[in-house]
């Protein structure tokens, strides 16, 4: 596994610095904790560390709440597309159709 881009660096969730300013980033740690709650669903929390032991620190603290996704409704460029898509679908149905058609009575004539 390649080790993460420094240019690509966020702060440690304990200590606040850049992880890719200690010890160059060698010992950079992501956490990914996961909670199932029943009416939401899966819930993410990430967090960023600069060391092993500033994770060990904020495991040892109470969880922050996870951030809910945000919702988004279909703007226009989506209905945009899905209609293109449907228009596609419809036709290559009718054109498939007409093939056929075409094929039965190609096949038909020559009985």
């Amino acid at each position: 596994m390649l080790p993460p881009d420094p240019a690509d660096a966020s702060a440690c969730a304990t200590c606040g610095r850049p992880w890719a300013d200690v010890d160059g980033g060698r010992g950079w740690l992501h956490l990914e904790v996961t909670r199932s709650d029943e009416a939401e669903g899966l819930r993410f929390l990430d967090a960023d560390f600069c060391t092993q032991e500033h994770a060990a620190q904020w495991l040892a603290r109470p969880l922050p709440d996870p951030v809910a996704p945000e919702l988004h409704g279909a703007t226009w460029p989506d209905r945009l597309a899905a209609a293109w898509v449907v228009l596609l679908v419809v036709l290559t149905a009718a054109l498939t159709g007409l093939g056929a058609w075409t094929a039965g009575a190609f096949l038909l004539g020559l009985v």
